[in-house]
């Protein structure tokens, strides 16, 4: 259950920082939309879709920083298709996952790796329908994945480790839950797996929901960011009157809810700032009938998260967080009016 514990005590001592300073990388890429983005070993990418048909009909979009610029690289997949995920090993290996709508009544996951030079398709799991929705990298560099999938006629939750060119199932305990959406590996015997209602604790055998958050859909884990097996941070939605933001933090023996602005918003990622974590969604604003989102940043101070500086955006959500080498990424999406069609959109700060 909850403790009344005091985050500041559980989480490591960090210096003060400075306030967060934007800097807008264009992508050149619209109408399009950006879901995730990684940085590792001085690899930087971002993945989402370009847009066809709005929403509706996608075509993958994986995004490459080389220092100074975005550049798109060639996509192995021309049909209705969306990348939600990414995950960077290195320049040579990086990983992107999302869902396969060639045809729409029966989506599939979709696997792809960088070796360097271009993407392939990798093979997915043999299910008759699913979507790929989280990727993660292990620390012994294994590649696990979640989201949903039919298994034995039944849709639930699942989680996959790629392992020898084939797929290894770690669906044991899964089989009650929705969908999964944001991954974690502290090792290959300690993950962590938010879901569409709780949160899923691996143990090498199966996954357990911990008590600490319902498993009712009132509370939506979205993001996780590992600082280590002891100090841990996910971010999501409190489904409310007005939806609002959830942080929490483990100590190693319990998740704690962390206090942060109640405002009509949610959270959808989070990254560690110099150990410091810092998330991104969206709020929202009302005007008439209409309800328009804006980018949303806060970061950890103190013992609470409070609002920061956001990109340089006028509308819009920002989806995905990310930090290495002394930079915080995010990306997402924007638009200069509530009307004008959707730009993939990246920023970072130092």
């Amino acid at each position: 259950m909850f403790t009344g514990s005091s985050i500041a005590a559980q989480a490591q001592p960090v210096a003060a920082q400075a306030a967060l300073q934007w800097t807008v990388t264009p992508t050149g890429r619209q109408p399009a939309n950006l879901d995730d983005i990684d940085s590792r070993a001085g690899e930087t990418w971002a993945v989402g879709g370009d847009q066809i048909d709005g929403f509706q009909d996608r075509r993958p979009l994986a995004l490459r920083w080389d220092g100074k610029r975005w550049k798109a690289t060639a996509q192995p997949v021309r049909t209705n298709a969306t990348l939600q995920s990414v995950a960077v090993a290195g320049a040579k290996n990086v990983w992107a996952v999302g869902e396969d709508r060639a045809d729409p009544a029966t989506p599939k996951p979709l696997v792809m790796h960088w070796n360097g030079t271009r993407w392939r398709v990798v093979p997915g799991p043999p299910v008759p329908t699913g979507s790929f929705g989280s990727v993660a990298i292990g620390p012994n560099g294994a590649v696990w994945a979640t989201g949903w999938a039919n298994v034995d006629g039944k849709e639930h939750a699942v989680v996959y480790r790629y392992s020898g060119g084939s797929w290894q199932p770690l669906t044991t305990g899964l089989e009650g839950s929705i969908n999964g959406n944001t991954l974690a590996i502290v090792s290959a015997k300690d993950a962590w797996l938010g879901l569409n209602g709780g949160l899923a604790h691996f143990d090498g055998k199966r996954w357990t929901l911990v008590d600490d958050v319902p498993a009712d859909g009132s509370q939506i884990p979205t993001g996780i960011a590992v600082a280590g097996p002891k100090n841990i941070w996910l971010v999501g939605v409190e489904h409310v009157a007005q939806d609002r933001p959830l942080v929490l933090h483990y100590d190693g023996v319990s998740w704690t809810r962390v206090p942060a602005p109640t405002g009509w918003s949610q959270l959808y990622d989070v990254a560690l700032r110099d150990n410091r974590p810092v998330a991104v969604g969206e709020r929202f604003e009302e005007s008439g009938n209409s309800i328009f989102a804006k980018p949303y940043v806060l970061e950890y101070r103190g013992s609470k998260f409070v609002e920061a500086p956001s990109p340089g955006a006028a509308y819009g959500t920002l989806t995905g967080a990310a930090a290495a080498n002394g930079r915080l990424w995010t990306a997402g999406l924007t638009s200069a009016t509530p009307d004008a069609p959707f730009s993939a959109f990246t920023a970072f700060a130092r």
